[in-house]
């Protein structure tokens, strides 16, 4: 049994990790993302000054910002606290005024800041540990139990 919690724990953690260490990338090719960092157009500016003060209130690195196309939402991603990305739709520009939409974009930073990426990765890493342990265990006993599948006394059968 601990063999096999040691198994389960590698492949869920593990799966996690990789899964964070690829968010960022993932999540700007998932949603076509367009980055603004370093945009000429005049709002995107005034963005930028807003969020260079949410990253230094919250004493973090100015996180990466992009605008995708969909309805309203936003979300933050990354592995680390320094290098981050922070997504907006379309759909929340549009919907929202300016105030509205740096409130969302603080709250956006203040996940980044708070290490909430790797506290729902350890989750992600603890669920998907349980998962892999429990349908091992389950296969097991219903090989065992309910087929009565022995592979010693099938060998032993056939020789």
């Amino acid at each position: 049994m601990g063999t096999l919690l040691g198994f389960a724990a590698l492949m869920g953690f593990g799966g996690a990790i990789i899964s964070l260490l690829i968010s960022k990338p993932m999540a700007k090719w998932s949603t076509r993302a367009q980055v603004i960092n370093d945009s000429s157009d005049p709002t995107h500016r005034l963005d930028r000054r807003h969020r260079a003060g949410f990253a230094q209130k919250a004493g973090i690195g100015m996180p990466e910002v992009a605008i995708y196309d969909g309805e309203p939402n936003a979300f933050a991603t990354g592995a680390f606290k320094n290098s981050a990305l922070v997504a907006v739709s379309t759909g929340l520009l549009h919907s929202m005024n300016r105030d509205e939409v740096e409130a969302v974009i603080g709250h956006e930073v203040a996940h980044v800041a708070n290490g909430d990426m790797v506290t729902l990765t350890l989750i992600q890493g603890v669920m998907n540990t349980f998962v892999v342990f429990l349908s091992r265990v389950i296969g097991y006993f219903v090989d065992k139990v309910i087929l009565k599948n022995d592979r010693e006394a099938s060998a032993s059968a056939t020789s």
